[in-house]
């Protein structure tokens, strides 16, 4: 069976046009038809049914299941096309999230840098939200993902690699900043600094809000993390944030919530993703480096 043949039913599939799959596939309309002819012959069976006088056509029960079947194969092919990819030179995507990368994965990489491998690595930067789909995409190898609660999928085999807490975080002379932890009421009426929409930061602290009955009104908000850290610092505002964000600033001091909200940072990889013999190194570096 002709790999083209089933490219060009594909594609009529897709567009339900003889005409357009043409234009779509650049070549002549008696091209795509003399394929489906291949096709039909090779299968002994009509796969469309054509109605000449609205230029439309539609799939018979064979064209059902080779239309199904069909993009089986081309992920199938696509799938194997990434695998050799990778086998042949290609660097492995690590996907790290900003925070992630900032403050956590730096003694990771000086782990893969002393077992040589770092030089395989290509970062792929994004939220831990966006990066999941990354990874069932296949657009990255595998990732550290953040997450509120350890990752239960189907599809992503997960480990945590470290369990990290929010923290409440203001000046060294807030008033607060004496307490030995803080419940909703102590925070309520504070102005807050805000990480964007990209941040499970954002979440948490919407989340507090929405538990206890009130809307997230007096805030500031920014997508840099450096800039929000210095808004705290300088009595602007409090936030919340994970305590190894925070921990190393002498102008910032962390009280810990009432209601304690873990932290999870995970290496995630999808489950059917083929691991070559680099990244088996890589994952056995990382998963190594979180006992040290």
């Amino acid at each position: 069976m002709n790999l083209r043949d089933l490219e060009y039913f594909n594609c009529l599939c897709k567009t339900k046009n003889f005409t357009e799959t043409a234009k779509v596939l650049y070549v002549s309309q008696p091209s795509v038809t003399m394929a489906l002819h291949r096709l039909e012959k090779e299968l002994c069976g009509k796969l469309v049914v054509r109605d000449h006088s609205l230029s439309k056509f539609s799939l018979t029960e064979a064209g059902k299941i080779l239309e199904k079947h069909v993009i089986n194969i081309f992920n199938e092919l696509n799938e194997t096309k990434f695998e050799i990819s990778k086998v042949v030179g290609r660097k492995i995507k690590l996907g790290v999230p900003p925070i992630i990368g900032a403050y956590f994965f730096p003694t990771f990489m000086e782990q893969l840098v002393k077992n040589g491998v770092a030089e395989n690595i290509e970062l792929v930067e994004t939220g831990s939200a966006a990066m999941k789909n990354l990874i069932l995409s296949d657009e990255v190898d595998m990732a550290l993902i953040g997450s509120l609660a350890p990752i239960e999928s189907t599809d992503i085999a997960a480990t945590i690699l470290k369990i990290d807490k929010f923290m409440v975080c203001m000046s060294k002379n807030h008033a607060i900043s004496k307490k030995e932890s803080l419940n909703f009421k102590d925070i309520s009426k504070e102005k807050f600094i805000v990480l964007g929409d990209a941040y499970i930061h954002n979440e948490v602290l919407k989340n507090i809000f929405l538990k206890n009955g009130a809307s997230l009104d007096n805030f500031y908000s920014t997508d840099e993390i450096q800039t929000a850290k210095s808004l705290i610092g300088s009595g602007l505002g409090i936030g919340i944030m994970i305590h190894m964000a925070v921990k190393n600033m002498p102008t910032i001091k962390t009280v810990p919530l009432a209601e304690p909200i873990n932290f999870y940072i995970s290496l995630a990889i999808k489950k059917e993703h083929y691991m070559t013999p680099i990244e088996q190194k890589i994952k056995k570096v990382l998963l190594n480096g979180n006992q040290c």
